[in-house]
């Protein structure tokens, strides 16, 4: 059961790992993302940030779908973290559970023509589209950086 879907450019990362995996106790962490699969540092310093005693999985953006598909971890609690509104998206649409909330983290891209939404938190309009059809699919979506900011509804963002 995914008890939240993460979008942050960063994936995992002190500040998440300790904040989030405090507040909602999950059994384990799935990083979906094809870039880091390919990236030896990205992955250690991904592993270096998971907390003593959660399983974590690092995986394509397939492999992560197949593995929240799988019938053997339908009782874990799982925190999925992807990179971009774009993946989200594809997974949204690709497992076979309801998600409940998104999570838009981090999204530090301050490229021209990007959207600030709230500190730290960029969109572009591809991502503002994809936010949009994220929220026809799930029953909230939420943007903040760590749980104890303020917690803001997205569709009063965008």
């Amino acid at each position: 059961m995914v008890v939240i879907l993460r979008v942050d450019d960063r994936l995992l990362h002190g500040q998440v790992a300790f904040s989030w995996l405090n507040l909602l106790g999950p059994d384990a962490i799935v990083i979906a993302n094809d870039e880091v699969m390919t990236n030896e540092i990205q992955k250690t310093a991904i592993k270096m940030a998971k907390p003593t005693g959660v399983k974590m999985s690092i995986c394509s953006l397939k492999g992560g779908i197949d593995l929240i598909n799988d019938e053997r971890v339908r009782d874990l609690k799982l925190f999925v973290v992807v990179k971009t509104t774009e993946d989200a998206l594809a997974l949204i649409n690709s497992i076979h559970e309801h998600i409940s909330l998104v999570n838009i983290g981090g999204l530090s891209n301050r490229t021209k023509g990007n959207n600030k939404i709230v500190k730290g938190v960029y969109l572009s309009d591809q991502d503002i589209i994809n936010v949009k059809e994220i929220m026809k699919k799930v029953d909230k979506v939420d943007v903040r950086i760590v749980p104890t900011d303020p917690n803001k509804n997205i569709a009063t963002l965008i």
